[in-house]
């Protein structure tokens, strides 16, 4: 069977052309960590075993659940994140997966990622992980520098890093992908040019680049007023974006999304989704779910999420559905991330016509030059991704 991390060519469609009405996604939450990162804000537990099989069990209690609202929908992705995934047995995977193999309609393509910590890439583990029928890993790298590593209280080295790319690669895993930071604390052009130059021997066909937000109920957070002034000067951190694109591009990683690059044909399928506005479910504790124009979350708390589940009732604790047009603008600033823009009677087929004063915004922005319109689409502009955020708010009021 064909994966999507297979394919080698890029279809010269625009990636909103590729939707079908029916692709939905499910994203899974898996919140075991040994230690959190300092800059973490999700929803982590210890990596302890009590914990481990009341999560396994309510999994599949709400898939249960779910799956009845999957009729006549097709997975096109599925998504295993963190916490740390890895903390469960490939044999759970290959269970849940088995489950949702019989009970749901799952695309032959359907792009399944495991995110995986450095530091717990063993070969015999990742090639189980790989017969479980996980064909996509995505790695939390951040930097090959140690100094930066140990701002981060990151649990591998750099070498342990390039290492474990190897090994997954070697374990049959042909779409990988990584995560990189910039604009760190201490952060120079000089460091952040040393990781750029060791990716090209790498086989990852996919990246991630991206800047550490400070969030609240994080460490990073407390320790801010030491952590901010360590930031590199704003000429500083431009140069060092721009000089990552351009590495980045050079080596064959193509922008395609503000914080993404790949190879032809390896953009991630289910970030996509994001970006598009697809339907998908979040599952486990925390999760966040889009479904019917609705978004909404689970129980941010373990046990409230089992008793649920274990009354065979929903474990949503948050919900909202956004009015018109507000829904529409964040669709539209969302999907405005891809470099390709958003295709505007695309858009409008799918999701609802914009109103006249949606066009005078998009205008009013075009007029700055951070929006540029062609052949049907607005695109960010290069001005534009850079103040992406101030757009975004913009668009969305």
């Amino acid at each position: 069977m064909q994966k999507i991390g297979d394919r080698g060519t890029e279809s010269p469609l625009l990636l909103s052309h590729l939707e079908s009405p029916s692709a939905v996604s499910l994203y899974f939450h898996i919140p075991f960590c040994s230690r959190k990162c300092p800059y973490c804000h999700f929803f982590v537990l210890p990596d302890h075993i009590r914990f481990k099989e009341p999560l396994l069990r309510s999994l599949h209690r709400e898939w249960s659940l779910r799956k009845q609202q999957l009729k006549d929908k097709k997975i096109v992705s599925i998504y295993f994140g963190g916490g740390t995934p890895t903390k469960i047995d490939p044999s759970a995977f290959a269970a849940l997966l088995d489950v949702m193999a019989q009970e749901a309609v799952i695309d032959p393509d359907c792009e399944i990622t495991l995110e995986v910590n450095p530091e717990d890439v063993v070969y015999d583990r990742m090639l189980a992980y790989k017969q479980a029928g996980i064909n996509r890993l995505s790695l939390g790298i951040q930097s090959l520098i140690e100094e930066e590593l140990a701002i981060l209280h990151r649990q591998h080295t750099a070498r342990q890093a390039i290492h474990a790319i190897h090994q997954c690669h070697t374990a049959g895993f042909n779409n990988i992908s990584i995560d990189l930071m910039f604009d760190l604390p201490s952060q120079t052009l000089t460091r952040s040019k040393q990781t750029l130059t060791q990716l090209q021997t790498l086989p990852i066909p996919h990246l991630s680049l991206y800047t550490p937000t400070i969030e609240p109920h994080t460490v990073f957070f407390k320790k801010r007023a030491q952590l901010e002034p360590r930031l590199a000067p704003e000429e500083d951190r431009l140069s060092m974006l721009q000089y990552a694109i351009t590495h980045l591009e050079s080596i064959g990683l193509k922008r395609y999304e503000i914080s993404a690059f790949a190879h032809p044909g390896r953009h991630s399928r289910h970030n996509t989704g994001y970006w598009l506005g697809r339907p998908f479910f979040g599952l486990g504790p925390s999760a966040f779910s889009y479904w019917d124009n609705k978004r909404f979350s689970n129980h941010a708390h373990f046990q409230r999420y089992i008793d649920a589940l274990n009354s065979q009732v929903f474990p949503v604790d948050f919900e909202e559905c956004l009015p018109y047009p507000r829904n529409l603008h964040e669709l539209l600033a969302v999907q405005l991330r891809l470099l390709e823009g958003v295709h505007l009677p695309t858009f409008q087929a799918a999701h609802g016509l914009l109103p006249k004063e949606t066009h005078l915004i998009l205008e009013n922005l075009a007029s700055r030059n951070w929006l540029t319109w062609t052949k049907e689409c607005w695109r960010l502009t290069d001005e534009g991704m850079l103040f992406y955020d101030s757009l975004a708010a913009e668009i969305v009021g």
